[in-house]
């Protein structure tokens, strides 16, 4: 489904899940040899160059590149650019569950762009129809676990590994819940949002004098979440 990245989202934009879009770009380089984990550093200001630090010099010309892109399939020129690097063990839960990227209604907002690589076991999506009744409201209720409820019945679909992938707020997908756990990983996802994630379980990025934030929104808005029966 072809989507305006330059529109204000909303909750009718839900209506039709996504599949991840397939992108013709080359696999990024060899990752380090040691295990490396870094969630979401922030690269580069809204309106600012980038800032790529030693831990994160191997992939620049892959982050550059994803920014050129984004810039070339959406027309926006300015957002900031955040990096996710998981190398080396699966230790995280929540991935595993089905949810969107970048969903929240706390502030409007267009939609984010999520550029997506991994090395085996890649991620798994969903497609569909999701009918939203009159009094469910997105501030209060599970946008991730209405849909999963409402799509129950509906096939699961994979992605390809070694393979660039757009993933937009409207995709509902999880990792594979049989991923190894003693198998090493590479996971990459170059993030390009339109709002500053002020979340203190980012990795700082020793180039750019950002604050600690204190603020944990998975924590403080999404666990307070209802489910909303369907």
């Amino acid at each position: 489904m072809s989507r305006d990245y330059q529109k204000l989202k909303a909750l009718e934009d839900f209506r039709v899940l996504d599949a991840p879009q397939l992108l013709p770009c080359p696999p990024p380089p060899l990752p380090p040899t040691e295990e490396q984990m870094i969630l979401r550093m922030l690269v580069r200001p809204k309106y600012g160059p980038f800032h790529i630090p030693p831990s994160l010099a191997w992939l620049e010309d892959t982050i550059r590149d994803m920014a050129a892109l984004d810039h070339s399939l959406t027309g926006i020129g300015h957002s900031w650019c955040y990096v996710t690097v998981r190398h080396g063990p699966v230790t995280t839960k929540t991935d595993d569950e089905w949810h969107f990227d970048g969903a929240s209604f706390r502030t409007t907002l267009i939609p984010e762009r999520n550029y997506v690589w991994v090395d085996h076991t890649p991620f798994q999506y969903k497609l569909g129809a999701v009918e939203f009744p009159h009094d469910f409201d997105p501030n209060k209720h599970n946008l991730f676990t209405y849909a999963d409820q409402v799509t129950k019945d509906s096939p699961i679909f994979t992605t390809w590994a070694r393979s660039w992938y757009l993933i937009n707020p409207f995709c509902l997908h999880r990792r594979d819940p049989n991923t190894p756990k003693d198998r090493p990983r590479t996971f990459i996802r170059i993030s390009f949002p339109d709002i500053e994630g002020r979340d203190v379980n980012n990795t700082h990025n020793p180039l750019l004098p950002t604050p600690a934030w204190g603020r944990d929104p998975v924590r403080d808005f999404r666990n307070q979440l209802k489910d909303y029966d369907a």
